[in-house]
């Protein structure tokens, strides 16, 4: 009988430990499987995240020949159903643990997120307030992004793992930069909108005036290139009209060009208009697209444009993203996406 009672306090002892190395063997698992409960914390190894995005080890045991649970959170005893809600979902190894709490840090820690989020050593005589956030900011992420030569070429899910920590650090360091951003420049804005309310209606309304002016002068401009135009074809068809009469006036001898008539004088080119007022304007000709009649051609002519070729992509981009398949013209691959 004794020897029975021995073998099953060992064998539960041993039990002890199931919930914890099957999570650590399976993650996954936690929630589903191994059911979690509040209150019924199992012996184990854990760490336990604090508001910074750091790590505290924690180990769950029973003491040698106690049935009460007790519990320890970076050195310090603490209520074991208390830090399970915490921990639960954060097995590790033994190894990871012991070297956790000699402070080598966690084995999928970036080196530079582990030395920054890590609390300050208070020195002699430091002031918080005469620190620039502006500068202490720039240290931090001028190290994050010297770290990211680490992460040019990624082999395997640990050193993912631990680009991953990287950029949640530089993601953070950027969020923090905006936000003090944001907050010391919101004075500066809230005196510009003042200003924009003020002069912003008389800027828009005076320009819109001077523009419906120049629109005016445009179209006035644009009707005197018309009649020059019409002029010039009139010219033109003269001489080619005086041409064809002379041919047939002596059809065997060899035609001279027919002197053109004399035309009224046209203006080569649109004169500057010079204002009583102000600055004298300038008026160039311009050709531009008044319709497209064939869409089609029109984007087969201009398919070598780099900017169609981008808005062509980005539009295609779309069309798949929205679950469409039969795109011609495409060849596509899958990537995975980190979000």
């Amino acid at each position: 009988m004794a020897e029975q009672s021995i073998g099953t306090l060992v064998s539960k002892i041993v039990d002890r430990w199931s919930w914890w190395r099957a999570a650590l063997k399976n993650p996954a698992a936690i929630g589903k499987t191994l059911p979690v409960h509040d209150g019924d914390a199992q012996q184990g190894y854990y760490r336990a995240k604090n508001k910074d995005k750091s790590f505290d080890p924690v180990a769950i045991f029973y003491p040698e020949g106690s049935d009460e649970l007790v519990a320890y959170r970076s050195g310090r005893e603490v209520r074991a159903d208390e830090v399970w809600s915490f921990c639960c979902r954060y097995p590790v190894s033994f190894e990871a643990y012991t070297a956790a709490t000699e402070g080598k840090g966690w084995p999928d820690d970036d080196a530079t997120v582990a030395a920054q989020v890590k609390p300050p050593e208070p020195t002699a005589g430091d002031n918080s307030a005469d620190v620039d956030e502006a500068e202490t900011l720039k240290d931090q992420i001028d190290a994050a992004l010297k770290g990211m030569d680490a992460y040019k070429t990624i082999g395997d899910d640990a050193t993912a793992a631990k680009a991953l920590s990287l950029r949640n650090r530089l993601n953070e360091l950027s969020n923090q930069a905006d936000k003090i951003r944001a907050k010391l420049k919101e004075p500066f804005l809230e005196g510009g909108k003042a200003v924009d309310a003020k002069f912003q209606p008389l800027v828009k309304s005076a320009k819109a005036g001077a523009d419906t002016v120049r629109n005016s002068i445009g179209a006035w401009e644009t009707i005197k290139l018309q009649e020059q135009r019409r002029r010039e074809r009139e010219v033109e068809q003269a001489r080619i009209a005086a041409e064809e009469a002379a041919r047939k006036r002596e059809p065997d001898a060899e035609v001279m060009e027919a002197p053109a008539p004399t035309p009224a004088p046209v203006e080569t080119a649109p004169a500057p208009i010079k204002a009583t007022y102000g600055k004298a304007a300038s008026v160039s000709v311009k050709v531009v697209v008044d319709e497209v009649t064939d869409w089609q051609a029109l984007a087969i002519y201009m398919c070598g444009h780099p900017t169609l070729q981008t808005a062509l992509r980005d539009l295609a981009q779309r069309a798949i993203d929205a679950g469409r398949t039969n795109i011609p013209g495409i060849k596509t691959k899958e990537i995975a996406a980190v979000r």
